[in-house]
């Protein structure tokens, strides 16, 4: 066989190597591809059901959080008629307790555990979801703790100066007249119209950043499913 046949003979071969190897490296970088597709898509659609279980807890930590300060506005305001103070509910815990914030969260946190949060190639998506997780969730936390910090002075204040008073309003079936007499007590005593103060201020941001946190649950919510519609 001439030189020039067995060129041709090692060409063809070389050829045929090289396009088996392009053609195995092509298919097995679309088989990649597809599965970082498909991992996409399941983690997206986990992050929107667990959006939908967040949803629903501030639903009700939105009413409990507007129900507790409407009724500390309510304690505070001198101007207000019997009947009106005779509605409230809950007026233990809106001055003695405070309410917590604990969305359930698991996917997302294991998510930046596993670093998969980066299979999500929607910027937008990662930086509300990091907002809504991180910035907005400590804003409601961090003024949770300043709102502990006034019910305790207040706990103390009435554990100190109206003891009887404070156990008939934590063991005691309250009725009309209980918060009838809370009333002309806190209308009385400034200290504790100044603790009153400091726990509604921290509630109401709170309140602020419930708000900032539900508008990126949404944003978050609306993106998660158009991509799911366009996957």
């Amino acid at each position: 066989m001439d030189k020039k046949k067995l060129l041709t003979k090692y060409s063809l071969e070389f050829l045929v190597i090289v396009l088996g190897v392009s053609v195995s490296f092509y298919f097995s970088e679309l088989s990649k591809a597809n599965d970082l597709k498909d991992s996409s898509i399941n983690i997206q659609q986990n992050l929107l059901n667990e959006v939908i279980e967040i949803e629903k807890y501030v639903m009700e930590r939105e009413d409990a959080f507007f129900s507790d300060t409407q009724t500390i506005l309510a304690l505070q305001n001198k101007k207000i008629n019997v009947d009106s103070l005779k509605v409230l509910k809950r007026v233990t815990v809106a001055l003695f307790n405070y309410r917590g914030f604990s969305p359930p969260n698991s996917v997302y946190n294991s998510l930046i555990s596993d670093g998969n949060l980066g299979l999500i190639q929607s910027s937008e998506l990662k930086e509300e979801l990091s907002k809504m997780h991180n910035q907005h969730f400590y804003h409601i936390n961090s003024n949770i703790d300043d709102e502990n910090i006034a019910k305790k002075k207040i706990v103390d204040y009435f554990q100190l100066n109206h003891p009887k008073f404070f156990l008939q309003g934590q063991f005691s079936r309250k009725n009309e007249n209980y918060i009838i007499d809370l009333k002309k007590i806190i209308d009385l005593e400034l200290t504790l119209q100044s603790f009153i103060q400091e726990k509604r201020v921290a509630m109401i941001l709170k309140n602020n950043g419930l708000k900032r946190y539900k508008e990126a649950l949404n944003k978050i919510k609306n993106l998660l499913t158009e991509n799911l519609l366009n996957s």
